[in-house]
Parts: structure tokens; sequence; C-alpha cells
């Protein structure tokens, strides 16, 4: 099937409540797709003009509901003093972070957006884009969240024994990396651009219910907050990992999407929280979308279709997680197919069996 609006047009009438042809699909792809459209991944991240040249040309190849640039979740720690590295065609890795010890928190500056680490090339990136494209898609930019980003700073494991051991150094770095966060929001949100989050470190894969809202949601919302201040919209978080215990918590952050992992069930999200945020995912990343078939990835992408279209504040088709390096680009049409031929409205329920 051919779409009958462009993704511009679909989100502005699905965030409006009206009608649409067809239900979002915004897969998670970023610099993992990039060898697809023949940049390695190592090249991606050594100027703008690859990062948008990497992003425009999946769009048109893709289609998808949303385009942007994303900081990645070492970008912050990056710019406040972390060594990434950056190896050939792998996801770049923290090397060393720039606190080898929480206690040396009192050290810690805020970053600059517009001078530190790769924060002015994420944000000239995003202009290519938003210029290139932003007339079809809205342009988009996702950061981590304060916690995932203290964790690059401080190392998880040092962030994680903090938390039990010094308590008041962590809700410091917190502060520090926080106000880096809000300095990069407002750069953002002055390119016109989209903002989200994500937020892996603080699933319950990880930490306990208690120390989500000591640690993790306080500095959420204060993101969150910003974000609508500046750009009058609303904001999303990406939960890697298990999260249901922490979905009622989540939803005082303010955020009004939530993009869940695939270790967690959509129909459950939708009879949860559906009616109080707009639900996103969560077809797997890596046993279907890298190492299924066409058929697979089809049919997993009907099953959320078929769990979640019919959640009260909308449902939005993607990923659990983002696409690993070495899924076909193939793969992906396919996944976006399935929105297509599937979720075209009014949803055939007999064709989602």
């Amino acid at each position: 099937m051919r779409d009958r609006m462009t993704p511009k047009e679909r989100m502005a009438a699905f965030s409006k409540g009206q009608e649409i042809d067809r239900i979002p699909c915004m897969p998670q792809m970023g610099v993992t797709m990039a060898p697809e459209v023949g940049i390695p991944t190592h090249i991606y991240y050594t100027s703008a003009e690859k990062m948008a040249e990497a992003e425009i040309a999946l769009f048109h190849k893709i289609m998808p509901d949303s385009a942007g640039i994303g900081t990645s979740l070492r970008g912050i720690a990056e710019a406040m003093g972390s060594i990434i590295a950056y190896p050939e065609n792998r996801i770049p890795y923290l090397q060393e972070p720039v606190l080898k010890n929480i206690k040396d928190v009192d050290n810690l500056s805020p970053a600059d957006p517009y001078k530190d680490g790769k924060l002015p090339l994420f944000i000239k990136a995003l202009q290519i884009v938003k210029k290139e494209i932003g007339h079809l898609v809205d342009v988009g930019s996702d950061i981590p969240a304060p916690l995932s980003a203290a964790a690059m700073v401080v190392g998880t494991e040092n962030l994680l024994k903090g938390m039990i051991r010094y308590p008041d150094k962590v809700h410091t770095l917190l502060q520090v990396v926080t106000e880096t966060n809000l300095r990069v929001v407002k750069a953002f949100a002055e390119l016109g651009v989209d903002l989200g989050m994500s937020d892996p470190v603080a699933s319950t894969s990880l930490l306990s219910v208690k120390q989500f809202r000591e640690f993790a949601m306080p500095y959420e919302k204060m993101c969150i907050d910003k974000m609508r201040e500046l750009t009058g919209r609303g904001s999303s978080i990406h939960m890697c990992g298990k999260s249901k215990d922490i979905w009622e918590s989540l939803l005082e952050t303010g955020m009004t999407s939530f993009s869940i992992d695939n270790a967690e069930d959509l129909e459950e999200a939708k009879k949860l929280i559906g009616d109080r945020v707009c639900i996103v995912g969560n077809v797997k990343p890596v046993d279907t979308m890298k190492n299924g078939t066409i058929e697979e990835i089809t049919n997993e992408a009907k099953e959320c279709i078929r769990k979640a279209y019919d959640s009260p504040m909308g449902f939005i088709l993607s990923t659990g997680c983002q696409i690993p390096i070495g899924t076909p680009i193939e793969n992906v049409i396919a996944f976006m197919d399935a929105a297509r031929n599937y979720g075209a409205y009014p949803i055939n329920l007999e064709r989602l069996k």
C-alpha cells in the first residue's frame, strides 16, 4: 500500500486526535543503520555532514514518521570530559569516565553545548536535516536522561555503588549532569526540533522502585518540564529493560509518549497507562528485526498493532530498542510495509489474526 499522507501531515493530525491514513511507525535507527547507506559508524560521528547525510538517506529509503540526530547515551558525558571510543563499525563505548571516584564530583562542571565534545556537531547536523527534509517529516533529537548520562560520567558500577554509599554525592552529580541536559535542551529547542530522552540505567532491571523515585524521576521531570516550557510540546521517554513497576512513577515526569522495551507487554501497558500516555513499541530489535525473516517481522508488527492499536491516548509502532548494526535495510522496509498494510485505518482485525 502507498501512504496517503506525508509523515509530517500524519503526525500533525495524530497529535490533534484527527483522522490519519495509518498507524504511525518509527523504527529506532540512527548510527546503527548508517552502514546500510554507506557510512561506517566510526565515520558517522566525525562530522555533522555525515550524520545528516545518513539520516536523510535513511529517510528517503524507508520513509519513517520521524527523523533526527540523537546525542547517543554517551554524548553528554563526552562533552563533560569522559573519553569515548569509536571502533570501526561498532557502537561507541565509554573508554574512561571523567570521574574516577564519585567523591570528586565537586570538581565537575556542566558542559557548553556550543563548544564541548560533539554537541556542536549534533546541533549543526540537526540544522541540516531540518533544512533538507523538515518539510516532509518532524525532526527530533534524543538525549540521555540524567541518570543514564551520569553513568557515562562516573561509570555505571561506580554510580550504582554510590547510590548506596554516597547518595549525597550522586545527587550532586545528577544536578551537574541535569544542568548540562537543560543547556542542551535549550540549544536544541532553538532549532525547533522535537525532544525526548532515553534512560536505560533507570529501568528496574538495575534499580529498585525506591531508587528510581529518588535518583531518576526528579531529574527526568526537570528535563521534561524544560522541554515543554521551551517547545510548547510534549516529550517522550524510552526505557530499556523491565519497567512495569515504575510506569506510574514515569507518568509523574509529565511525559506524553512512552517507548517500551520488548521486555514488557504492549497490551498490559495499554490497560494500565494507555489512557494517560501514548504507547510506543515494541518489535524485538535483535531476534526479529536483525535476525528474523520478512514473515517474522511482519507477524510481530501485526501482533503489536493488534495489542495496542486502540490504546486511548494513541499508539506508535516501533522497535523495542535501537535496531542493531548489521540489520538489513530490507528488514526495516518490511517493518514499515507492515504498518502500511496492517495498520491502515480502519483497522481490519481479521487481517491481524
